[in-house]
């Protein structure tokens, strides 16, 4: 295996994934630099270590021991191990372009994961900022509730409805100090539902 290092990310590979890892180096450190700035990690040093598999088949085998669904393309480990999919070959499921921004998304995950307990199972910052979601709003906000989270959608629409309604600055404020987030709203779970759901049936 090859080795890229580049201060706080390392990319493992083969020679075969030669030609996208500068690009994923680069995506990868954005995305490093981005939530780092964002919460104010100023000592955050951390190494990442990206361990890229020639295909979905590969990462299943040989992490999973068994094959999952065809959507499964990464695992954040504890040990500061990102197992990765190649973006030169994705799978069915997935572009390019995805396991570009799932790197993203899974390094900042990494990130918060380390510096922030108990972070809500409702929030999900990182698909926001790196346009992992691309659906639209006609999902159906209806049954969106804090305490009933049914799928990652879910967390990224109330993600979403919260950012423009609150600021992002309060919900960085949340991931920090997850046990306060009705007093950082100002709002019991019951209001904040309500004004997700306001806000998505006044979107539409």
């Amino acid at each position: 295996m090859k080795q890229f290092d580049d201060g706080n990310i390392q990319i493992q590979y083969s020679d075969e994934n030669e030609p996208c890892v500068l690009e994923l180096m680069n995506q990868v450190l954005i995305a490093y630099e981005t939530i780092t700035s964002l919460f104010k990690l100023k000592n955050y040093d951390r190494k990442i270590i990206i361990q890229l598999y020639n295909s979905v088949e590969e990462l299943h085998k040989e992490v999973f021991g068994k094959k999952r669904e065809e959507w499964e393309v990464a695992l954040e480990c504890e040990d500061g191990t990102l197992k990765l999919v190649t973006p030169l070959n994705p799978g069915n499921v997935h572009s390019y372009s995805d396991i570009m921004k799932i790197a993203q998304k899974s390094v900042a995950d990494m990130i918060l994961a380390d510096n922030f307990d108990e972070i809500p199972n409702w929030l999900d910052i990182t698909t926001y900022l790196f346009g992992l979601n691309d659906a639209k709003t006609t999902y159906s906000y209806q049954k969106l509730n804090i305490n009933d989270i049914k799928s990652f959608s879910d967390a990224y629409f109330i993600t979403l409805s919260l950012i423009n309604i609150y600021g992002i600055n309060k919900i960085i404020k949340i991931y920090k100090k997850a046990k306060n987030y009705n007093r950082i709203l100002n709002a019991s779970d019951n209001e904040i539902n309500n004004k997700i759901i306001k806000y998505y049936a006044e979107a539409v």
